[in-house]
């Protein structure tokens, strides 16, 4: 007999903010997730030549990047958490400044 998987009580999100996919995949699926949305706004503030609301949706993509980086800090389990934190914390403004550079492209 097959067996069927199991239905999940939460949502995908709720599953994921719960953490029963691992801190690496939550931390990089918000990440993603806000980095397209600014992408799309962003690129239309810009196209529009609507600098106020650029600016605000870039220093909300900041505040975001900063929330992730201490959930990062509060949910690691390893032996040293400041190395992996400051590896992430890289990764993200690299992303966060390519993502910037990428939206004003559409100038």
């Amino acid at each position: 007999m097959m067996k069927t998987p199991a239905s999940h009580p939460h949502s995908f999100f709720q599953r994921l903010i719960l953490g029963h996919f691992g801190l690496a995949l939550t931390y990089w699926t918000l990440f993603i997730g806000a980095s397209l949305v600014f992408f799309v706004f962003g690129s239309a503030a810009v196209a529009a030549e609507d600098w106020p609301r650029y600016l605000i949706g870039l220093g909300a993509m900041l505040g975001w990047t900063f929330l992730l980086l201490v959930g990062v800090q509060r949910g690691f389990k390893g032996e040293d958490p400041g190395k992996a934190l400051g590896r992430i914390a890289m990764l993200f403004l690299l992303l966060v400044m390519t993502n910037a550079l990428a939206t004003l492209s559409f100038i």
